[in-house]
């Protein structure tokens, strides 16, 4: 079965995807291909971005129409290939669909520091290259929605949504591996899991602290318990990596995130 991997800017998704790689898929990466183009063209990730989205709204698609053929294509002919790509949940959707998700000021520190982005995104400070994360993900997310009518940022979209803030790679890529398999065998369609000690911890009262459930509201990329706080202490007292969790969102929240979980039933 193929995998797609895609998430937030700087989720660590291409390193996931490549230590998927290393246990015996095929890597097809999408992002290496738009870096290429803009560092050919001499300019960086973002104003390369900003090209393509003007150049769409003027109905030249030519630069993603050719990476959606190519994942198409490969979706169809190949198996146990891993995609690292924004969109190839879309474009190859007999795959197990995961997206990984962090916290903007660890996604920010990550690409500021990270030398392999020398040549085509650098940035003064890691604040500039926070709020250009933050920038490309809105244009991104315009033209996704101008040119396929699609919400990358919706949830519902993916089997598996998985967090990166505070996990290692190797551990990441093993849990989807591990779920894949449950995925596959019928225990589950869609499943998010957070790192337990990214989850904040307000006032739990009552039958709450006893729920077996990790409950949690989300807002700007936060999230905060609101039930299952036994639960959630014996994962971190067994330090464990990952824990399935049910987000909750109100109109207020959904207004301050990209991320829309609305259509996620546990």
């Amino acid at each position: 079965m193929n995998i797609t991997i895609t998430g937030n800017l700087g989720s660590g998704k291409s390193s996931v995807a490549k230590i998927l790689k290393e246990r015996g898929y095929e890597y097809s990466s999408t992002g290496n291909i738009f870096r290429q183009l803009a560092m050919e063209k001499g300019l960086s990730v973002e104003e390369f971005n900003k090209q393509v989205n003007e150049a769409a709204s003027r109905g030249d698609h030519s630069v993603d129409q050719m990476i959606d053929d190519t994942t198409t294509r490969i979706g169809k002919e190949r198996d146990n290939v891993v995609f690292d790509s924004r969109l190839a949940w879309h474009f190859a959707p007999k795959s197990f669909k995961v997206f990984i998700i962090t916290d903007i000021d660890e996604a920010s520190r990550r690409v500021f520091h990270d030398s392999l982005r020398a040549n085509s995104e650098s940035y003064e400070s890691q604040a500039a290259c926070r709020k250009a994360l933050i920038n490309r993900q809105k244009l991104e997310t315009v033209r996704y929605k101008e040119i396929y009518d699609i919400d990358y940022y919706d949830m519902s979209n993916y089997n598996l949504i998985i967090e990166s803030t505070n996990a290692l790679p190797d551990k990441i890529a093993q849990e989807i591996l591990d779920k894949m398999i449950d995925y596959q065998n019928g225990s589950f369609e869609r499943m998010i899991e957070l790192n337990p000690s990214s989850i904040k911890v307000a006032d739990v009262s009552g039958s709450d602290r006893d729920s077996h459930t990790i409950e949690v509201s989300e807002k700007g990329g936060t999230f905060t318990l609101t039930a299952g706080k036994r639960r959630l202490d014996e994962a971190i007292a067994q330090d464990l990596k990952f824990v399935p969790v049910k987000v909750s969102r109100s109109e207020e929240d959904e207004e301050d995130s990209f991320m829309n979980f609305a259509n996620i039933a546990k």
